[in-house]
């Protein structure tokens, strides 16, 4: 599978969320190198709860930044951070319940989704924050609130 790489044109102008948004990226560059893995079963389960810790702390960091710069569309991105959330848990559920299919397929699915939801979410829904939180310093203020990275494996 291709991997993917961080570049400047994903920045949503604070390096916090950058960083959170740096490390989805090492999530599915995981999953996408352990495809033919024999321990695939441990890199997905690894990565299913990296990323319902993502999700729990990146999430509420965004949205109290977001939330600190007074953006319209907060429940709008809020119910795309829920269906996230939602989605990934489902996985998990299935996956530890054995209703899943082999590793290969949970793998290449979490991989699809991940990639798809960091080409639609953050490289188009997050740039319509940037402008409010670039050299924002309420946002950086709120952003910098959180402090949970330990909470995420290293990717």
């Amino acid at each position: 599978m291709i991997s993917m790489h961080w570049k400047k044109e994903m920045s949503v102008g604070l390096d916090q969320l950058d960083e959170d948004h740096r490390f989805l990226i090492r999530v599915i560059n995981r999953l996408g190198e352990s495809t033919n893995d024999p321990d695939s079963a441990d890199v997905i389960k690894e990565c299913l709860a990296s990323l319902k810790n993502y999700a729990e702390f990146h999430f509420a960091r965004e949205e109290a930044v977001m939330r600190a710069c007074g953006y319209a569309t907060l429940a709008e991105h809020q119910a795309e951070h829920r269906a996230f959330t939602a989605r990934i848990a489902d996985v998990a559920r299935r996956y530890d319940e054995g209703d899943e299919p082999p590793e290969a397929a949970v793998n290449l699915e979490l991989f699809e989704y991940l990639k798809d939801w960091l080409t639609h979410h953050i490289l188009v829904i997050d740039m319509g924050y940037r402008p409010l939180v670039d050299g924002n310093p309420k946002a950086s203020a709120a952003a910098r609130q959180f402090k949970g990275s330990q909470l995420w494996y290293g990717a």
